[in-house]
């Protein structure tokens, strides 16, 4: 049972024909979703604390924008 005032329809909605891309980045995998002709990052793996905090790989920005940051 989850004590929250946000809908269970909204926690519990799962969306259909979600497409995933992984990139390599240094020693930190990259994993995003399509959104709109862009790819969005939604999870970090890393076991570098550093990359966490690293402004270019934050959740919901562009994986190829960051990506092309990190390679200059």
């Amino acid at each position: 049972m989850l004590y929250t005032i946000i809908d269970p329809q909204e926690i519990f909605l799962q969306q259909k024909n979600l497409k995933y891309s992984y990139k390599k980045v240094d020693n930190c995998i990259l994993e995003g979703v399509q959104y709109n002709n862009d790819i969005l990052i939604s999870r970090i793996v890393s076991t570098n604390p550093k990359d966490y905090l690293n402004a270019n790989y934050q959740l919901g920005t562009s994986m190829v924008k960051s990506v092309s940051k990190k390679s200059r």
